[in-house]
């Protein structure tokens, strides 16, 4: 080393000493300009590159972020901490896949360093990779023991991969090892729930709650647990206490509308989102257990009013479907089709079992009336099984199906039935809209479609309640 380049590997140990630990401190902003200096120095780029990247994202700059982590990658695309880094922030950006490609070139580089195993696992069990994503985090737990946090991770993923006694055993052993962290209790609640121990779920989400300290995921597991029980009235209260500590979250915010009769106009995509992501792995099974008949009503709706379809002598041209959920109307419509069969889902979940069954021609993840606004080609038949019923409104909705309906096409939908000549609809306790007859009819006649059809069906059971519903059959008033 020369006599001139000594200062300057000294100044940049320094620098980059001095950016470390202002962003262990979360003082990003104090770091950038340090970082900026220390790039500026012969040879020290990449690391400048990739604590700008560290620094961008605690300030949660994600795309700049992500560009600086990729400039750090330029200089050795088998960097381990640089993959993690932006292994990071492609999770933070929902970037699923491109997070679990980094975390795993990260633990083949580096196959000895829990960290990295660790987010991978993590990356795995946000994209619901829950086997993969317990052997990571099994890994890295078993280097770092004592690691509450992490151990909490491996305990959620027992917990939604339905190993629920796994997931009992790790989150006990979370609160011993950090009995002052309310959101261990709050995960041994939920654990109970979805273990269908109901009492015991209410029973430790009250001992958490007791401790005294508001905790949004607290109440919002014990609302969960006392409808459950069928305490609706105790739930609400719970639901409305969990929305307020989580201002942003639209499924809590739906809940508690519902729990209190508020007039909201149509269900919160990301209580759509969250509802049926979480649904998806045993939803047909749960709707098996409910009678649910909507599917089945479908094929006989289309076996009426298409005969030649139904006797096996003409097909279904393009049919959409929208809110496809897991695609049972494709399993009951397979052998009608005669052209592509398009399902349009907000939930991912939902849409991988779909593709399972190998059906459609194309799934698309996306809220419905937003995709039916940026035009879709005409369709003889449009499916919106159980879909309308997560909306108050059906002005646009209705406009926006005839106008994607192929002139002699028809929209088949289900409803959730209000007596009718009193309210339009309402939002019921269980998140769900009821409509009265006479203003479907309406929405129907304002969007240029009349009804061939409409009778009065049961569609499933809610808890031992029968479920009055609708089968509507329209066509446009031009037909």
């Amino acid at each position: 080393m020369t006599i001139a380049a000594a200062p300057a590997a000294l100044l940049g140990a320094r620098l980059h000493a001095g950016a470390r630990q202002l962003l262990q401190d979360r003082r990003p902003e104090e770091a950038l300009p340090m970082v900026d200096r220390l790039g500026r120095l012969p040879g020290l780029a990449p690391a400048a590159a990739l604590l700008q990247a560290e620094a961008l994202a605690a300030l949660e700059r994600l795309p700049e972020a992500e560009a600086a982590a990729d400039r750090a990658l330029e200089a050795d695309p088998e960097w381990s901490a640089a993959r993690q880094v932006r292994a990071r922030i492609r999770l933070a950006r929902g970037e699923g896949k491109g997070a679990i490609d980094d975390a795993a070139a990260a633990v083949m580089a580096t196959p000895w360093d829990p960290p990295a195993k660790a987010l991978l696992g993590i990356a795995l069990l946000e994209a619901r990779c829950f086997d993969e994503a317990i052997w990571f985090l099994g890994e890295a737990v078993s280097v770092n023991p004592a690691d509450a946090g992490l151990r909490a991770r491996l305990g959620q993923a027992f917990m939604l991969a339905g190993r629920h006694e796994a997931a009992a055993e790790q989150f006990a052993l979370c609160r011993s090892q950090a009995p002052e962290h309310l959101r261990f209790v709050a995960l041994q609640a939920q654990n109970a729930l979805l273990a269908g121990d109901t009492a015991a779920a209410i029973a430790l989400a009250e001992t958490g709650l007791g401790a005294g300290i508001p905790d949004g995921s607290l109440h919002n597991v014990l609302a969960h647990a006392l409808v459950g029980a069928g305490r609706l009235a105790e739930a609400g209260p719970h639901f409305t206490a969990a929305a307020r500590l989580s201002p942003g979250d639209g499924y809590l915010a739906h809940l508690a509308a519902a729990a209190t009769g508020q007039a909201t106009e149509r269900a919160t995509e990301s209580y759509v989102a969250s509802l049926f992501d979480g649904y998806a792995p045993r939803f047909e099974q749960s709707l098996l257990s409910l009678g649910y008949r909507v599917p089945g009503l479908v094929r006989r709706v289309v076996e009426r009013h298409w005969p030649a379809v139904g006797a096996g002598g003409a097909k279904l041209g393009p049919v959409l479907d929208l809110g496809c959920g897991t695609g049972l109307v494709g399993v009951v419509l397979a052998d009608m089709l005669g052209g592509p069969l398009t399902g349009i889902d907000l939930s991912r979940a939902m849409l991988e079992q779909a593709a399972q069954k190998h059906l459609y021609a194309a799934l698309r993840q996306a809220e419905i009336t937003a995709a039916l606004r940026e035009g879709l080609p005409p369709h003889a038949l449009i499916v919106a099984a159980d879909v309308f019923i997560y909306l108050g409104r059906l002005e646009e909705v209705m406009r926006l199906c005839r106008e994607t309906l192929a002139p002699d096409g028809a929209l088949l939908f289900s409803l959730e039935r209000l007596p009718p000549g009193g309210e339009p609809w309402r939002l019921g306790a269980s998140g769900r809209y009821a409509h009265a007859p006479d203003y479907v009819a309406r929405c129907l006649a304002e969007a240029g479609l009349a009804v061939t059809e409409q009778r009065d069906e049961l569609l499933r059971l809610d808890g031992s309640q029968p479920v009055e519903g609708m089968m509507i059959l329209a066509h446009p008033t031009s037909h």
